[in-house]
């Protein structure tokens, strides 16, 4: 993972609007790293990103990482708002891809709210597809977008991704999975979920380290 503040990640992003290759941007959750743990497809997609932003200040606190602008930051979704700020000041067409056409339509009309001016080139929902998927490749491509926004489920984001990320002709994937783009929780409530999911993320990292040493020790 990428511990960039969002000033850091966002530099970063300018830096890929100059190229004409595709780069791999992803928010990271709790959830994608304890599913990676069992899925091999997805922890090779998270290995090989270009930028993989943690989305969840729990992760931040489960490897000791306590910064306050950090955690305000990663609460606030910051690097979400000010991706899309970038793109529409750069004018830079944003296609939608997802599973489900209601997810689609809530997030394109979120997107509109936030930032009125923003591009959108085009978007599909998986669910609507007869065939195999190159038709949503073909008709992706077609709308030349600079940005693929996957609001796709893990582990299918990361999947789709693996199989046809080689055949994509934009610039950005930026998956935000199932990472919630919400204000934070409150509350007793909100605390106790909060260190019930930290405890999970720390059981699961400690065993795989375990894991990684025990495969070291066996070369």
């Amino acid at each position: 993972m990428d511990n960039y503040t969002v000033r850091e990640a966002i530099m970063q992003v300018e830096g890929y609007l100059e190229t004409n290759m595709l780069h791999t941007v992803e928010s990271i959750t709790m959830q994608l790293l304890m599913q990676s743990e069992q899925d091999d497809v997805l922890k090779k997609v998270v290995d090989s990103l270009d930028l993989a932003v943690i989305a969840e200040k729990e992760i931040l606190q489960a490897v000791e990482i306590h910064t306050f602008q950090r955690i305000k930051e990663t609460e606030g979704n910051d690097f979400f708002f000010e991706f899309f700020r970038l793109m529409q000041r750069r004018e830079r067409g944003v296609f939608i891809l997802g599973e489900l056409k209601k997810k689609v339509e809530e997030m394109k009309e979120r997107l509109i709210q936030e930032f009125p001016h923003l591009i959108f080139v085009g978007e599909y929902a998986l669910e609507e597809c007869v065939g195999d998927f190159e038709a949503v490749i073909n008709d992706m491509n077609a709308t030349t977008p600079s940005v693929i926004l996957s609001i796709l489920p893990t582990p299918m984001q990361e999947h789709f991704l693996s199989e046809h990320g080689e055949k994509m002709n934009a610039i950005i994937w930026y998956g935000i999975g199932s990472a919630k783009i919400e204000a934070p929780k409150s509350g007793i409530l909100g605390a106790v979920k909060s260190a019930l999911h930290k405890g999970r993320l720390k059981s699961s990292m400690s065993k795989y380290q375990e894991r990684s040493a025990a495969k070291e020790e066996g070369k």
